[in-house]
């Protein structure tokens, strides 16, 4: 009797003290409930190491750690003969990352660039969109010539990095354009389409009000242009004459009486006269002015003295700067007071 005794009190200790051992498995075996992984990876997920404890996975796994490669719900139980714990986590392998939000950037030659403005985070720059040196920072922009160049960004989140999007950074210059030299509408002709070479940049407007990179010449008069874009303007003229039009023109009277209209007789030029000669004669052939300047001309004095009013000879050689080539006139015009 007193062996059972024993037998039964040695049982009863022995549960005793086993049920009194405090559990060490703590309730969560994952720092989070839910893990992203980087797309195109595996991952190792770890749980706590218990010196004699037997793990079960989900998967039913029996190692720790245990690699996993796809998305998915986990759950480990762990049990050390004292007690047993059970936690769960989610895998998340992300494959939809963004990319960073970017904008691209025009900047004016010569002035000093603007940054690239980039909305994301841990942002990494590149020269390509594949391979190539992670750049931390800002790139380095210059203004000194035109052109453009472009920028990959991307961004890290937990670990992951997203796919690279481009920046066009696009270095511009004021509107430059020349309408060209004074032109010649034929004969017959409705006129002459005027035509500019857009730079892509530019807003146009022609002396007509009309918008745009042409515009009609329906006939003789002067004729121009006005851009504008971001970094600054231009504006140009151009001359257009008729087929039958001279490039000089020569009045048929003035009146030298100092009222500031018509006070000397001179050509009327319409355009560039880079040869030119005007012999003015009385009506006895005695030369009374001469010139080599198409801007000068006769105040209807000779000699210090007043000329009389009535008719007077001219002869002019020139070259015509539109036609491009020399013309001889002669002809008579009147003085009048």
């Amino acid at each position: 009797m007193k062996k059972t005794t024993s037998a039964l009190t040695f049982l009863l200790l022995f549960f005793s003290i086993s049920y009194s051992q405090p559990c060490t498995i703590p309730d969560s075996f994952f720092a989070d409930d839910t893990i992203v992984v980087c797309q195109g990876s595996t991952f190792q997920l770890n749980a706590p190491v218990f010196p004699g404890a037997t793990y079960t996975w989900s998967t039913a796994e029996i190692t720790n750690p245990v690699t996993v490669r796809f998305n998915g719900k986990y759950w480990l139980d762990i049990t050390d003969g004292v007690c047993s714990k059970s936690d769960t986590v989610v895998i998340l392998f992300n494959s939809f990352l963004l990319s960073p939000i970017v904008s691209d950037l025009k900047l004016c030659k010569g002035q000093p660039p603007l940054p690239i403005e980039v909305e994301g985070q841990n942002l990494h720059w590149y020269t390509g969109p594949i391979g190539g040196i992670a750049n931390t920072g800002a790139p380095s922009l210059s203004t000194t010539d035109t052109g453009r160049a472009t920028y990959w960004f991307s961004q890290t989140i937990r670990g992951c990095e997203s796919p690279r999007i481009p920046v066009e950074v696009k270095v511009i210059d004021k509107p430059k354009f020349d309408l060209g030299e004074a032109f010649i509408i034929p004969c017959g002709a409705a006129g002459i389409t005027l035509q500019l070479v857009p730079d892509g940049e530019s807003q146009y407007t022609w002396s007509d009000g009309t918008h745009g990179v042409s515009m009609l010449a329906p006939g003789r008069g002067s004729y121009s242009v006005y851009a504008e874009n971001m970094c600054g303007n231009h504006r140009d003229t151009v001359v257009a004459v008729e087929c039958e039009d001279r490039c000089v023109q020569f009045p048929t009277a003035f009146t030298p009486n100092s009222d500031g209209k018509n006070d000397k007789y001179q050509a009327a030029c319409f355009c560039p006269v880079p040869e030119y000669k005007m012999v003015i004669y009385n009506r006895n052939g005695e030369i009374v002015f001469q010139t080599n300047d198409p801007l000068a001309g006769w105040d209807g004095f000779h000699k210090g003295r007043e000329q009389p009013v009535g008719a007077y000879i001219f002869y002019s050689e020139y070259f015509d700067f539109i036609l491009k080539q020399s013309f001889r006139r002669k002809g008579s015009f009147v003085l009048m007071r």
